[in-house]
């Protein structure tokens, strides 16, 4: 009977040692589904099947960019990572990374801008004048078809919604590469414009072009300085002006002027100032030119803004 119960014991044993309830099989499965990317905000989007910890997103591009960030998370349950530096023009990598139930998991999407290769726009380029226009110009891409049409789309900030350029600058061709803006919103100088180019044609598909955001206050071209005089006071002649209107409220020492003075015989010299006055002895560029000590020569003047420095 002894022998009949350790029989039975062992039989046990050995049936709760082979049969023990493995893992479900669904725990090896990556718990991140449904990841999208958003390539106009360049967000990356996805979804959970359970409870995840340790998360991380990565982005890296041809352009050797790469960032890692922790994502948000929405309302309903959607995570979201955003990129606003990256370029995604010429694709991307883009990898989740998370830890559940002790696992790590890493899902990839591989992004790619469909088309033919050279036939997106080329030389994009922005420039802010007289205060409130701007001008946006490209070209078509060298193996762009003959009937290829491009659309220009921008947008303040990424939760604004795109508009479409109204005003088109057609080439000789008929083909848009430009766009003209007549009415800049207020200015603040942390703007920046954010730009997308895509494209169509019936022969074949064009790949868009985008950029990093585009800061305002860098893109402006400065107007000449107004009210230029010159005076003289027996020793020198003094040259003032007014700074002239920009679109940013920058500090008078930001802004820089470059005077090209000519005198006849002699030969230009330009000064860089930060000033809205300057002291020129012509009397000493007429004797460098040959003239007499005291004498009075004409004098070329040619003044213009060439630009700001960041601010500290």
């Amino acid at each position: 009977m002894a022998a009949v119960l350790d029989l039975l014991t062992f039989l046990v044993v050995l049936k709760s040692a082979c049969c023990a309830q493995p893992r479900p099989a669904q725990d090896k499965i990556s718990p991140i589904i449904n990841m999208q990317l958003d390539s106009r905000k360049k967000t990356l989007t996805w979804t959970y099947t359970r409870n995840v910890s340790d998360q991380e997103c990565t982005i890296d591009t041809p352009t050797a960019y790469s960032a890692t960030v922790g994502p948000q998370v929405t309302e309903d349950h959607t995570y979201v990572c955003t990129f606003p530096n990256s370029v995604l023009h010429r694709g991307a990598n883009l990898t989740v990374k998370v830890t559940c139930d002790g696992d790590v998991f890493l899902q990839a999407l591989t992004f790619a801008n469909p088309g033919r290769e050279g036939s997106g726009a080329v030389n994009f380029s922005c420039l802010i004048y007289n205060v409130r226009f701007m001008n946006c110009s490209w070209a078509p891409g060298p193996a762009a078809p003959a009937d290829v049409q491009y659309r220009l789309f921008s947008w303040a900030s990424r939760h604004e919604a795109e508009a479409e350029c109204v005003h088109y600058i057609l080439g000789p061709t008929g083909t848009r590469v430009g766009c003209h803006f007549d009415q800049l919103g207020e200015p603040q100088r942390t703007d920046n414009y954010f730009f997308l180019v895509n494209g169509t044609s019936r022969e074949t598909a064009i790949p868009f072009l985008d950029f990093t955001p585009f800061k305002a206050v860098q893109i402006e071209k400065y107007d000449p300085p107004r009210n230029i005089t010159i005076t003289y006071n027996r020793s020198h002649h003094i040259i003032r002006w007014e700074h002239p209107e920009i679109r940013f409220d920058l500090s008078s020492h930001m802004l820089y002027y470059e005077l090209d003075i000519q005198t006849p015989a002699s030969s230009p010299e330009t000064n860089r100032v930060s000033i809205s006055s300057f002291l020129c002895d012509l009397r000493a560029r007429a004797r460098k030119a040959g003239g007499a000590g005291g004498d009075l020569v004409p004098c070329s003047l040619t003044i213009w803004a060439v630009g700001s420095q960041p601010a500290p």
